[in-house]
């Protein structure tokens, strides 16, 4: 004789719809829940029992307990069983609020125990204990308009029926900091000043806390834009970071499923930096060590691809500090903040800019906050939310998950900013102080008597001076600061007749050789060092003397033979950024120059000296 024994319809059931899942507590995207496993129809008979026989089989099946038994003696009658519980009052819901995800409201959201008593009265709804709203028993979300970004609101919502209103339960919800700061900045007369930094003070914001097995990670989707522009392209990603402790190998950034990983140096080797792989574990191509006096301090640090020479630069508190052949990447479709190894600190303003930033760059970069409206930004995550599990990218909202990592107010010394545009306006995003708070805007701009002109090599800038001859005896001076070793690069040329001068920047590891091309003799003065230098050049055309001086020291002097004539060519011009090649340009030089001055004698080392270090009427 055979017993099949059928007792799990009713512990299906409630594991179904007694453990509610929380979207708002998993790490990651909200997943939809498949419903297929527990569709279909029940029938209960009020815990009654049945016994079936045949020739083969004997069946018992019990469904659940009692519905609602009855019982009386001479003193009491009681209702009981497990389905007594329906005449109680609403037991707790499951409820949610949005946290960031919407930009006008905060939308809460419930869903009722489907083995408690129904709330058939409908739901009161409180923020911060103060009652918002009684809304009917079909309904299941409400939208709060009247919030403030920035600001978190702790809602509570109650189910109602006829004995009672049931258990409080509880969400976090809030909007993500959206306050705009507007003005306009102009002179005394009234004109109107552009490119003038606007910084907020107080300063504010929040940085993203790692612990050892915590990371954060956002998936590419059809809707924000890829992480990277296609291959071949330039692109810069920045961020600060502040390391506790790391471990060998432990990574910072890495683009799946290409084998690009950013990582932090081990902290036992006695050094802290980043350094750039193509592998986990593999040897790395890029390095940048942090001064032993700012470790466990907060660093601004910068990977810059160029797309034309396929070279990545690592750059350190706006410093160039490494470069190497890089691959162009395909289109990642996950970024994952660390999660390979063990490692301990913040990370905080993670931009990627669909171009290739250089050292004339990051000042801006370093000092103030982008906006939505920043050129060539494709992301920015600023880590500002305070509470929650997300934090958002302000161009297209892109989610980037924690799974374990929180929001700290230790935070890196860059100021909410913006940058005012021609006609004068600025407009500073992200800003949330919220109301009786007051903060001061602070413009500061470099005036044009202090500008340098800028040059981009990608985009083929040069500029022309007129024709000049010069006196037998000459000087030249300006003032360069060139954007790192990139090529060939001609600061200053000229041609006259068969002559042809060039002085040029040639790539030298991490820096660029000064040289000089006079009519096919070339003649190196040395290297030229990062920032702006001062580089002077005294001509003597009786005896083909050319001295080189930089920052008032003299660094070579060499003899040019064959070189005739004043340098005059009515047909052809100075030319400032680049050389011509024929009937075009080449070798485009990147970076700022200023101060071009020319002499009509060899001004000695002591006026040379007192140029670099004073300025000129």
């Amino acid at each position: 004789m055979r017993y099949n024994h059928i007792l799990y319809l009713m512990i299906a059931l409630c594991s179904c719809f007694g453990i509610p899942l929380s979207a708002q507590s998993s790490c990651g995207p909200e997943v939809v829940v498949d419903t297929n496993g527990f569709s279909g129809t029940a029938f209960f008979n009020y815990g009654s029992q049945a016994r079936s026989k045949s020739q083969s089989y004997r069946t018992s099946i019990a469904v659940g307990q009692t519905f609602v038994g009855y019982m009386e003696d001479l003193n009491y009658n009681s209702t009981v069983g497990f389905y007594s519980r329906f005449l109680l009052a609403p037991f707790a819901l499951k409820v949610v609020a949005t946290q960031g995800d919407l930009l006008d409201r905060i939308q809460v959201a419930w869903e009722i125990d489907a083995l408690g008593p129904s709330p058939n009265e409908g739901f009161n709804i409180y923020r911060d204990g103060v009652f918002l709203a009684t809304v009917g028993a079909n309904i299941r979300n409400y939208n709060d308009f009247n919030v403030i970004p920035g600001r978190p609101y702790i809602y509570t919502v109650r189910g109602l029926n006829a004995y009672g209103e049931g258990a409080s339960s509880d969400a976090l919800g809030f909007q993500v900091p959206n306050g705009v700061v507007t003005g306009w900045i102009s002179t005394l007369s009234g004109s109107p000043v552009p490119d003038a930094l606007v910084t907020l003070t107080p300063m504010q914001g929040f940085s993203a806390k790692f612990g050892d097995e915590d990371e954060a990670f956002a998936i590419a989707t059809a809707l924000q834009n890829p992480f990277l522009p296609t291959p071949g392209d330039d692109w810069t990603m920045t961020f600060w970071v502040k390391t506790d402790e790391a471990s060998g190998d432990a990574s910072l950034i890495h683009m799946s499923p290409s084998p690009l990983y950013i990582r932090a140096i081990n902290s036992s080797t006695g050094d802290e930096g980043v350094e750039v792989s193509a592998s986990a574990a593999g040897t790395p191509f890029l390095v940048a060590t942090f001064p032993d006096s700012t470790k466990n301090s907060w660093h601004h640090v910068a990977l810059s691809f160029d797309g034309n020479s396929h070279q990545g630069r690592l750059y350190l508190d706006g410093v160039l500090h490494s470069i190497a052949p890089m691959v162009a990447l395909s289109s990642p479709d996950t970024l994952q903040i660390a999660g390979h190894g063990e490692w301990d600190g913040r990370l905080d303003e993670l931009r990627i800019y669909q171009r290739k930033l250089d050292e004339l760059d990051f000042g801006q970069v370093m000092e103030g906050t982008a906006s939505s409206q920043t050129p060539f930004l494709s992301h920015y995550w600023k880590m500002d939310e305070e509470l929650g599990e997300k934090s958002y990218d302000i161009i297209k909202r892109h989610k980037l998950y924690f799974c374990g990592a929180q929001f700290d107010a230790d935070r890196p010394p860059v100021r909410t900013a913006g940058i005012s545009n021609e006609d004068g306006y600025y407009s500073i995003e992200s800003a949330s102080y919220g109301t009786g708070t007051t903060f001061l805007a602070q413009p500061d701009k470099n005036f044009y008597m202090h500008r340098a002109l800028k040059m981009n090599r990608n985009e083929a800038d040069y500029a022309i001076l007129p024709d000049f001859s010069l006196t037998s005896k000459s000087t030249l001076e300006l003032w360069l600061n060139s954007a790192g070793p990139d090529g060939t690069q001609c600061v200053l040329s000229k041609v006259w007749g068969a002559n042809e001068f060039r002085l040029m920047l040639v790539p030298n590891g991490l820096d660029n050789d000064i040289i000089v091309h006079l009519n096919g003799q070339e003649q190196t003065y040395g290297v030229l060092g990062n920032g702006f230098q001062h580089l002077a050049f005294t001509w003597d055309s009786l005896s083909g003397n050319l001295a080189g001086f930089k920052n008032g020291v003299m660094i070579n002097t060499h003899t040019f033979a064959g070189v005739t004539g004043n340098w005059s060519d009515p047909s052809e011009n100075w030319m400032l950024g680049a050389r011509k090649d024929g009937v075009s340009q080449t070798d485009y030089f990147g970076g700022l120059i200023d101060e071009v001055a020319v002499y009509d004698t060899t001004l000695s080392g002591t006026a040379i000296q007192d140029h670099f270090e004073d300025s000129r009427d």
